[in-house]
């Protein structure tokens, strides 16, 4: 019995012994895992040189530069030897373009302002082991939350077009991004996302107004008894003219704006100061139609734009509108006196 009981406690002995080195060895190596975690330096990503050639007003706002995402980077040992329980973004980018953004695959990006005219970038971050990017936003962006042991970070980034394009050779140079940050619980740290410098080229076609800037149109005198009504015109009026010379591919638009209303979208334009006739307005007409008017903008689509025509592919082709003023009776009961009214228009090149 006792030499049984001998044999059988040898291997227990044994046992304890190696279920003792084992835990050892376990707890060097997770000693080794935590000091060797850290991530990775700062991280960059590199648009290529981009070229846009068209009319200025051409690509609709909101519209990327180019088809595909510009500038990606994928780093799997971003957050290597690390147990990584949540990442965030901080944007170092301060102005967001207001009122416009970009989807993409049901995903809506916020628009940061460049220095180019015309010209915001969006940026994407996500997990390396995911397939759905996150946008960057004020004041962060939450990239990953969960349990991972290791984790890798992906970035890409597009210029986006946000107004109306100006002509000549941009440098895009951002020295940083946005800052990402990692966390166990109680703190991995960080590191930047830069953009590395390039160039934009912008080719945007355009024209060049061969007419005065500023005309003075001069209606003659009438008396009340010309008018029949509200609604209700003279004869006489005064025709004008104003004269484009676009360059090749341009299709010409324009919109006519009340300047002493820039909110009138009617057809009498607002009378301004040293007026003193009342009951009586001024139209502009075009093709013997009263013209609405609409904001000053270039932007395609503004609110009575119209369509004055496209330009040749052999360019320097050129564009004269005739237009017409005339007195119109806005109210029953007029008073003689001076009539003075402004307006502008607006070009816009697609």
């Amino acid at each position: 019995m006792d030499t049984q009981t001998m044999i059988n406690n040898k291997p227990i002995t044994k046992l304890a012994a190696l279920l003792l080195c084992s835990l050892t060895l376990a707890a060097v190596v997770v000693s080794e895992a935590k000091a060797a975690c850290a991530p990775v330096p700062d991280i960059a990503i590199t648009l290529p040189p981009l070229t846009f050639d068209g009319p200025a007003d051409g690509p609709s706002i909101g519209q990327p530069i180019g088809s595909n995402w510009g500038a990606e980077i994928s780093t799997p040992n971003y957050f290597s030897g690390c147990r990584v329980l949540r990442i965030i973004t901080t944007p170092s980018l301060s102005n967001i373009v207001p009122g416009i953004t970009y989807t993409e695959n049901g995903v809506t990006y916020p628009i940061f302002s460049t220095s180019v005219p015309g010209i915001g970038i969006i940026i994407g971050l996500k997990p390396t082991n995911t397939s759905i990017y996150k946008p960057l936003r004020q004041p962060i962006t939450e990239v990953f939350n969960g349990d991972s042991f290791g984790l890798g970070i992906d970035a890409r980034a597009k210029l986006i077009v946000v107004g109306q394009l100006r002509a000549g050779v941009y440098n895009i140079a951002y020295g940083s991004l946005a800052r990402i940050n990692g966390s166990d619980g109680t703190g991995i740290g960080g590191s930047l996302l830069t953009l590395n410098p390039t160039t934009l080229t912008i080719r945007a076609r355009t024209c060049q107004l061969s007419s005065a800037s500023v005309q003075d149109v001069i209606l003659p005198p009438v008396s009340k008894n010309q008018f029949s009504g509200v609604g209700t015109s003279p004869s006489v009026g005064q025709n004008f003219t104003v004269t484009t010379n676009c360059e090749a591919g341009v299709n010409l638009y324009a919109t006519v704006t009340d300047a002493n209303n820039p909110a009138n979208t009617g057809n009498v334009l607002t009378l301004g100061e040293n007026t003193t006739a009342s009951g009586v307005g001024i139209q502009i007409l075009r093709n013997n139609s009263p013209i609405s008017f609409g904001p000053d903008s270039s932007a395609a689509g503004n609110l009575n734009q119209w369509y004055i025509g496209t330009a040749n592919n052999t360019g320097n082709d050129a564009f004269t509108i005739p237009l017409r003023a005339r007195y119109v009776q806005t109210d029953t009961n007029m008073v003689a006196g001076v009539v003075k009214a402004r307006t502008t228009i607006t070009f816009s090149y697609q």
